[in-house]
């Protein structure tokens, strides 16, 4: 009955040797896999590629400090040159649309002024017929007391346009101007100076530089001799 026992104890005794053997055969095989793994030399200079560290450990607890310390250097450098372009690109952009919004507004407001001078010429040619009627009135009116009524209303037709800045445009005993006249007729004067504008048949009236209406006159001309 010994003999079977003694057997057995070797055979337990042979197999605790052997799984020593092994666990330290796996400590010497992964001891030097992380030796090959992250290999700085004495001088401190990293042989990890592109300066990133290999070691098996996460990049945050990797204990390469020289791999570690340049490849976040790599990284700064990465995202300032990054948010540089980012940067140049917003700003870019950000002067073009404020250009172009410039221009918008600019060209909004030359039509929004050329609305409203549209606007007044349209209103004060519907007013110049009346304006016409009550000066034509004024030179066949007899009675005074009627007459004076008529050149009162008259007088405020036309104060009213001139607080619009419109004004009459001068003819009678002024040169032709053929921006600011219409001739109907020609007479033949010699006492009277040459292209010089004798009779106004209807009056012409002018806001700022913009002619609403031409006056309508007769020119003189002198003969040739």
């Amino acid at each position: 009955m010994k003999e079977p026992r003694e057997k057995d104890n070797k055979e337990m005794k042979q197999r605790d040797e052997n799984i020593s053997e092994n666990i330290s055969e796996l400590e010497e095989n992964e001891k030097s896999n992380q030796e090959e793994i992250c290999n700085c030399d004495e001088q401190g200079d990293c042989c990890c590629d592109e300066a990133t560290c290999n070691c098996n450990l996460n990049e945050d607890d990797c204990e390469c400090e020289e791999c570690n310390e340049l490849d976040s250097e790599k990284r700064k450098q990465f995202y300032k040159t990054d948010l540089e372009q980012k940067v140049k690109e917003y700003l870019y952009t950000a002067r073009r649309l404020q250009a172009e919004f410039d221009n918008y507004r600019k060209k909004s407001e030359l039509k929004l002024k050329q609305a409203r001078l549209d606007g007044q010429i349209q209103a004060i040619s519907k007013i110049l017929p009346a304006l016409d009627s009550f000066a034509g009135a004024s030179k066949t009116i007899a009675d005074k007391k009627v007459l004076e009524g008529v050149c009162l209303i008259e007088d405020q037709l036309v104060s009213a346009l001139k607080s619009l800045d419109v004004s009459k445009i001068k003819a009678v005993g002024e040169q032709f101007d053929p921006n600011l006249h219409n001739a109907l007729a020609v007479v033949k004067d010699n006492s009277t100076g040459d292209n010089i504008i004798t009779e106004e048949y209807l009056s012409g009236y002018i806001l700022n530089d913009k002619v609403i209406r031409h006056s309508q006159v007769i020119v003189n001309k002198k003969e040739e001799n």
